[in-house]
């Protein structure tokens, strides 16, 4: 499972270049991606185009869903504030993401410049990087 990340959710709802594209549909298609629920949330509040929301609403319905214990918002606070306090300041919803990761080793793809911190600061983090993206 790779759990992706707001940009690459974003990335695909917009368009991207042809690669991207069909990367994120194959493995979108072979149900290998996921992301927590939040991140959905964040893009549909983002998005004023009706379109878009409802793009993102059968995303969210289709992928197979995150475990997100009611404790994982207590982890993510926690995340953050250690992330921050090495140097890599992610938002909450990115936090969520990298908790994710971190706690079923599924690696992250981002196109996030600010998980290159996030990686530094969290050894075990396993990056999704696709060759010729």
């Amino acid at each position: 499972m790779i759990v992706a990340d707001l940009t690459i959710w974003s990335a695909a709802l917009r368009g991207h270049d042809r690669g991207f594209e069909s990367l994120f549909n194959a493995l979108f298609q072979r149900g290998e991606l996921t992301a927590p629920g939040v991140v959905f949330a964040q893009l549909i509040a983002e998005h004023e185009e009706s379109t878009d929301a409802q793009r993102l609403r059968q995303w969210a319905l289709q992928i197979t869903p995150v475990d997100e214990p009611m404790a994982a918002w207590m982890a993510v606070g926690d995340l953050a504030a250690h992330l921050a306090g090495q140097g890599a300041h992610v938002s909450l919803v990115d936090a969520a993401t990298l908790l994710v990761c971190v706690r079923e080793d599924w690696p992250v793809w981002s196109l996030n410049p600010r998980f290159e911190d996030a990686a530094r600061a969290l050894p075990g983090l396993r990056r999704y990087q696709p060759a010729g993206l």
